[in-house]
């Protein structure tokens, strides 16, 4: 026995077909909705450490051993573990992107390297100091921070 009424067969073919573009198109829209969210993750912190790449030259650029010229030279005395709402002080490290900033904090005399001496003369050394270096990107939402060991000198030890 064969059945020959076939009525309604191209709407169901139809229906399928249907569902199957659907489940492809959605699948697209979700792999490239998830591939922008994570090259917007990557340029934000990109920014973010191009911003503690300016503060370090920065830092480089006016570091004295003087504290009292520290505040002058834009350090900031920066909490413990702080995050970017517990800083008030961010300096642009762009003039094109004014949503890029970074912020130095106040070098610390690192304990653990004693003062090293220099060569050919006993009485001058270079001494060591541990300071971090933040960046923030506000557009993009990124924060990272660097901390870095800086050795100076040489200088006298008195």
């Amino acid at each position: 026995m064969t059945l020959h009424n076939e009525k309604g067969f191209a709407l169901l073919a139809a229906l399928i077909a249907t569902l199957i573009l659907l489940a492809v198109g959605m699948l697209v829209i979700n792999m490239s909705a998830g591939d922008l969210i994570s090259s917007s993750s990557s340029v934000g912190n990109k920014k973010a450490f191009a911003a503690v790449e300016t503060g370090i030259y920065k830092f480089a650029e006016t570091f004295t051993m003087d504290p009292a010229t520290w505040a002058a030279n834009g350090y900031y005395s920066c909490p413990a573990n702080f995050t970017a709402a517990n800083i008030t002080t961010w300096q642009s490290a762009s003039t094109v992107d004014t949503n890029t900033k970074y912020v130095i904090c106040t070098p610390q005399s690192n304990s653990n390297m004693a003062p090293i001496p220099a060569p050919g003369n006993g009485d001058w050394y270079y001494v060591f100091y541990s300071v971090t270096v933040a960046g923030q990107n506000t557009s993009y939402n990124s924060f990272e921070k660097v901390d870095i060991g800086v050795g100076f000198g040489p200088v006298p030890l008195n």
